[in-house]
C-alpha cells in the first residue's frame, strides 16, 4: 500500500507499507434436525466461535518500522433456523430436486456491536454478522450408479439495519451489507457400505455491501469466494457416523483451508 502523493509517474512522495494479515477461526456447532413428514425437516443449529487476528504492517522510511496487532473475540454465534421440502421421488430416473429455506438470525455480536477506541478501532472482533439474513436455496441429487451427482444454487439476502452512532468521528446510517449468490457441484461415491467420499467446488458471488457514512452512501467492492471440495464419511454404528469435510480456497477473497468434524447422531 502506499500512503502519499505522485507527482510524475515513476516519483512518488510518501510511506510504503506492505500489510500482512493471518486470520482464524474455530467454531463449535450443536445441530438439530427433525423429519416433520417423509418430505420435509427442520433444522434448528447455535455455535460458539473462537476469532484471532495477527496484522503485521511493515512501513518504509529511513528505516523499517513493523508493527504488529493482535485482535481476538469469542463468544454466541448467530442462531440459524432451516426448512427443507423434497419436491419428487426421483422416478424414472429423474433427479430428486430438494427446495430449502434458511433463516440466519443477529445473536452473535456484530461489527458495530464491539467496543471500539477513539478512532474507531475495534479493541475485539466479532462473533456474529450483526445483521439477520434469509436464504432460499434449491438442491437436487442425481443417482448414477455406484456415484450420485449433487449441486445447488441459492441466494442470501441480507436484511439492512440503522446503525444510528457515531465511531471514530464518522456518522453510521443505514447498512445495507452485500447479497450473495451461491452455486455448488459435485459427487460423491460410495466405496463399501461403511465408508464414501465426495469431490466438489462451490462459489459464491457477494455484492458490494452499501454504507452511509456521514450522509455520503459509500459501496465496497464485490467478492468472489469459490473453494475446491473434499470429504470423507465412515459409519461407525447404526446411529453413530464420522464425517469430515476439507475445502480450499482457490480465489482471492476465499479463505485458505477451511475443515469441518461432524459427529451425526441418528435417534
Amino acid at each position: 500500500v502506499f500512503r502519499g502523493i505522485e507527482i510524475v509517474p515513476g516519483v512518488q512522495i510518501g510511506v510504503i507499507e506492505a500489510n500482512e494479515a493471518d486470520r482464524d477461526t474455530s467454531a463449535v456447532n450443536i445441530a438439530a434436525k427433525y423429519g416433520l413428514t417423509s418430505r420435509m425437516e427442520v433444522d434448528l443449529r447455535a455455535s460458539y466461535i473462537r476469532r484471532n487476528d495477527t496484522i503485521t504492517t511493515v512501513q518504509q522510511r529511513d528505516e523499517a518500522v513493523t508493527r504488529t496487532i493482535d485482535l481476538s473475540g469469542d463468544g454466541i454465534g448467530d442462531v440459524e433456523a432451516s426448512v427443507r421440502y423434497q419436491i419428487n421421488g426421483g422416478e424414472r430416473g429423474r433427479p430428486i430436486f430438494i427446495a430449502g429455506l434458511r433463516a440466519k438470525s443477529d445473536t452473535g455480536e456484530g461489527p458495530f456491536d464491539i467496543p471500539r477506541d477513539e478512532f474507531g478501532v475495534a479493541t475485539r472482533l466479532a462473533t456474529g454478522s450483526g445483521f439477520w439474513g434469509v436464504e432460499p436455496s434449491l438442491s437436487f441429487l442425481y443417482p448414477s450408479d455406484p456415484a450420485v451427482i449433487f449441486g445447488s444454487v441459492s441466494y442470501f439476502a441480507h436484511l439492512p439495519r440503522d446503525i444510528n452512532k457515531t465511531e471514530g468521528g464518522v456518522r453510521i446510517g443505514e447498512v445495507d451489507p452485500g447479497d450473495a449468490i451461491g452455486m455448488s457441484i459435485g459427487f460423491g461415491f460410495s466405496l463399501n457400505p461403511k465408508f464414501s467420499f465426495s469431490l466438489g467446488y462451490k462459489h459464491s458471488y457477494i455484492r458490494p455491501t452499501s454504507s452511509e457514512l456521514n450522509d455520503i452512501v459509500e459501496k465496497s467492492d464485490s467478492l468472489q469466494v469459490g473453494a475446491l471440495q473434499f470429504g470423507m464419511s465412515y459409519l461407525l454404528t447404526d446411529r453413530f457416523s464420522l464425517n469430515g469435510n476439507f475445502e480450499f480456497g482457490v480465489t482471492e477473497d476465499a479463505p485458505d483451508m477451511r475443515f469441518v468434524l461432524r459427529l451425526p447422531i441418528a435417534f
